[in-house]
């Protein structure tokens, strides 16, 4: 799934500069940095702006990472590459508006292709080619999420719907919203901030428990699950960085006392039970790669926008958690199980949208040092 957290770049446009990486990652989780750039680099992991084994992360934070990692001056490759992957994003996202009730089954790939061509304006300082290939298919969505009542409780059986929930892809729906007005103000962000409170404000409206003092999986489960809550705490966080509105912050401290249940009695991860039983975990101490970025983008944009060292500290102790738990064989394995890193017998073993992802979170938070 997404992250939103941003580092201010000055636009990646240095295609002269010699291939040699000017930047140097610091601290405490370097060596995990470099382990996982390498695998990044496998020529098996990319082929022509798509990546390898990503299931739908890699659309997003392939490009975010390359990108931001060759402004902040890594090898120009990366720019080159990510560019390639948006360009590529860019011919499904065409493809997808024209008929876009066809990929549903292909949810969270259509939303990540659309958020890494919104956050792509941020990335290379605006782009009019890029905010023209979004707006046919953000229409789109728009038009369907307001005939839904803004909340996306499809049938069963596509994938992001049955395995995060609908509140977690009605929440990456409004970050297309949010995302959009972030990076082209030209182009009426004032419409897009007030459609994504108005969607958030439905979601809530239908998915909130009191009694869970958080976000319901979907509106007749009341288990507490870390992915709608996640998705959510990060887009009220964005939108707070965008509006300063009291209440969209109010509202993500609100979401990130709901989820302290959720956190592991070792204080340093929280447990994920959206497929604990499908992966076959006998021991409540379960919980993905994912699960853990996702949460951490929410607590990185919460910290930009509030200076709360407290989201700091908890993003390093999460990244703690992985580096010293799930790096087995030159990657981060998919999740936690059974007090150990998964491995080739279980159902999942990897996922190379997530490690991108990790990356992309490491270099967030390595900026703000």
């Amino acid at each position: 799934m997404i992250i939103f957290a941003t580092v201010t770049l000055l636009g990646c446009t240095s295609s002269e500069k010699p291939d040699t990486a000017e930047f140097v990652f610091t601290g405490p989780n370097a060596e995990m940095f470099q382990t996982v750039k390498d695998l990044a680099d496998r020529t098996e992991m990319y082929n022509a702006g798509e990546w390898q084994e990503h299931f739908g992360d890699g659309a997003l934070f392939g490009p975010s990472f390359d990108l931001t990692y060759a402004d902040m001056g890594g090898e120009d490759r990366h720019y080159h590459r990510g560019i390639e992957a948006l360009d590529f994003n860019r011919e499904f996202v065409a493809e997808v508006s024209d008929n876009l009730l066809a990929h549903n089954d292909e949810l969270e790939i259509v939303a990540m292709s659309l958020l890494s061509l919104t956050r792509a304006g941020s990335l290379l300082g605006g782009d009019d080619e890029y905010v023209t290939a979004v707006e046919p298919l953000l229409s789109n969505i728009d038009n369907l999420s307001a005939a839904m009542g803004d909340y996306f409780n499809l049938s069963a059986g596509e994938f992001a719907v049955t395995s995060y929930g609908p509140t977690a892809v009605s929440a990456l729906m409004v970050m297309t919203q949010i995302e959009q007005a972030a990076s082209y103000p030209e182009a009426n962000p004032e419409y897009h901030l007030e459609r994504a409170e108005e969607m958030l404000m439905n979601i809530h409206a239908i998915a909130w428990s009191d009694e869970l003092g958080a976000y319901r999986f979907a509106p007749e489960d009341d288990r507490l699950m870390l992915y709608p809550n996640i998705t959510m705490m990060t887009a009220w966080a964005r939108l707070y960085e965008l509006t300063n509105d009291p209440l969209h912050i109010e509202t993500f401290y609100d979401i990130y006392q709901g989820i302290q249940p959720l956190k592991d009695e070792d204080g340093d991860h929280y447990h994920s039970p959206y497929s604990y039983e499908s992966m076959g975990a006998t021991d409540k101490d379960y919980s993905t790669l994912s699960s853990q970025n996702y949460l951490m983008l929410g607590l990185l944009s919460a910290h930009q926008a509030t200076g709360d060292t407290q989201l700091l500290a908890e993003v390093d102790l999460i990244l703690s958690f992985i580096e010293d738990n799930l790096m087995e064989d030159g990657l981060i394995t998919h999740h936690w199980i059974d007090g150990r890193a998964a491995s080739h017998d279980d159902p999942w073993y990897f996922c190379m949208g997530c490690n991108l992802q990790t990356l992309y979170i490491l270099l967030v938070r390595n900026a703000l040092q």
